[in-house]
């Protein structure tokens, strides 16, 4: 698997716990939240775009139903904030390739109009 999934797939994992252990108060993934989970991984697996995906806000292919986007947004809303302090370095390479995949774009469309 490629290592950036494995990542995504990481952060997500410690995203959805958090969330549940914080607001469900439970010790292990509530059937919710490990639905949640199940659907995320299958949907970052089947990615088309696997290593050089951009971070699914900025990503132009929305593949998660409007339920589960609405629950994985409440996830992060809740929990995001706190990954920085919590999970430092993986907050960190969020932000990166979040920069990296905008400067993409901007040098793409910055190529396109000089043709």
């Amino acid at each position: 698997m490629h290592q950036r999934v494995e990542r995504e797939k990481c952060i997500l994992n410690t995203m959805i716990t958090n969330y549940c252990k914080q607001v469900h108060n439970t010790s292990v993934l509530c059937d919710d939240c490990n639905e949640l989970m199940d659907y995320a991984e299958k949907r970052l697996l089947a990615c088309p775009f696997l290593e050089d995906k951009p971070v699914c806000s900025k990503c132009n292919i929305h593949c998660y139903n409007t339920k589960q986007k609405d629950r994985i947004k409440e996830v992060m809303r809740t929990v995001g904030p706190k990954m920085l302090y919590t999970n430092t370095r993986d907050t960190l390479w969020y932000y990166f390739y979040k920069f990296i995949h905008k400067s993409q774009k901007v040098k793409k469309q910055n190529e396109d109009s000089k043709l």
